[in-house]
């Protein structure tokens, strides 16, 4: 499937190391920024636009039994993301709208490519394949889907399997 112009690139290698990073555009103009330590203790990140304004906070929920992660704007939280309870072909968890709209996630984490859909159609794609950069991998979302969340939900999803990864 391809989505055309919204394309973006994230290296995974900050991610591993910590601390802010840059979110490029297929041209390479940063266009979103991640501030937080990635290993911090408080799980904390801002997804911001170039300006430096917070678009989406992102942070570990302990008020839930499984480890879960909330998207919020503002004080309003608009997704939740849950670790699945049973990792069946892949499905390593789920993700719940502010709507009540469920989106799922399939793939391979390890190797960066997975998909996630709403309602059966793809809206947001992540694969190394669409880069030639070590490290690095792409992120495509769908026309009309919000690419700041889509943003949010990736660097939300790469927390988690970081993190489960450590263990």
């Amino acid at each position: 499937m391809t989505f055309g112009p919204s394309t973006f690139v994230l290296n995974q290698k900050l991610f591993s190391v910590g601390g802010d990073l840059w979110i490029e555009d297929a041209a390479g103009n940063h266009v979103f920024g991640v501030q937080g330590k990635v290993l911090s203790l408080r799980r904390h990140h801002t997804l911001v636009d170039p300006s430096g304004t917070a678009l989406y906070e992102i942070g570990q929920s302990l008020a839930h039994v499984r480890r879960t992660f909330e998207i919020k704007r503002g004080e309003e939280i608009v997704a939740t993301i849950t670790e699945a309870l049973m990792r069946l072909l892949g499905d390593h968890f789920t993700i719940t709208l502010a709507s009540g709209d469920p989106l799922t996630v399939t793939g391979d984490f390890i190797n960066r490519e997975f998909h996630v859909t709403q309602d059966g159609t793809e809206v947001i794609m992540v694969s190394r394949r669409l880069l030639s950069l070590r490290d690095s991998y792409g992120v495509q979302v769908a026309p009309g889907f919000d690419v700041p969340l889509a943003l949010a939900i990736v660097v939300a999803l790469e927390q988690m399997e970081l993190e489960e990864r450590q263990r």
